[in-house]
């Protein structure tokens, strides 16, 4: 980002890449950050404060007609595989992108959190094995099949993956992860016997001796021809 553009952010969440894009892009620009969530716009209002350049909007991003349409740079961090048609949101985020704009879409790849994200998958199948472990991100942690949401949806996009080794400090470390990721969702589901399945994460991690984990990303970058 430059300063004076204008960015629309999708799926914003609480909103970290709306205040680095802020700083990038300065008074003069505009960030547009869109999340359904309000909880999750509240959240991100507190980081913006009273940046001038920054507007939150909730909204049902099918339903969104921006009129600050279009932008120098559209983008999307883990949003896209909550959408049943991804190659109808790629799309209609490509069309909000003005002609020599960028779109860039973020989702996570198939190393989630690795090797502990294995443990807590089997600690539930064996401690609840009527719970499901959600994990919407799936839908698109390989790369073939991201790049044929792209392919499906007639936009041209390079796509990178990215292999990042995290420290990790043991099941406290872990259990923070899972509560302040899509997998907190099963764990809310686990109920009392989360306690059980976090003992049997924490025995994992002592046991094999985890020092790291290792988080996997897939990056999208799609330009628009002047």
């Amino acid at each position: 980002m430059e300063p004076g553009e204008r960015l629309l952010d999708i799926a914003c969440g609480t909103g970290p890449g709306v205040v680095e894009a802020a700083r990038l892009v300065g008074e003069d620009g505009l960030v547009l950050g869109v999340d359904y969530a309000e909880q999750m716009l509240a959240i991100a209002r507190e980081k913006v404060g009273g940046l001038p350049q920054v507007q939150l909007r909730a909204a049902d991003v099918t339903q969104l007609e921006p009129t600050e349409a279009p932008f120098d740079a559209v983008m999307s961090v883990l949003g896209i595989f909550f959408f049943d048609d991804m190659p109808g949101f790629v799309r209609r985020l490509w069309g909000w992108t003005r002609p020599g704009g960028r779109l860039a879409i973020t989702v996570l790849g198939l190393s989630f959190f690795d090797p502990m994200r294995a443990a807590f998958v089997e600690a539930v199948r064996e401690v609840r094995p009527d719970v499901e472990v959600i994990e919407p991100w799936r839908r698109t942690d390989d790369p073939a099949t991201f790049a044929a949401v792209f392919e499906a949806a007639g936009v041209s996009a390079v796509i990178e993956t990215e292999d990042e080794r995290l420290p990790f400090g043991g099941g406290d470390d872990w259990w923070r992860i899972v509560m302040g990721s899509g997998l907190r969702r099963t764990a809310v589901a686990l109920g009392d016997d989360a306690a059980e399945v976090r003992a049997r994460c924490d025995r994992f991690a002592e046991d094999n001796g985890v020092r790291e984990v290792v988080l996997q990303a897939h990056y999208a970058l799609a330009r628009r021809a002047d």
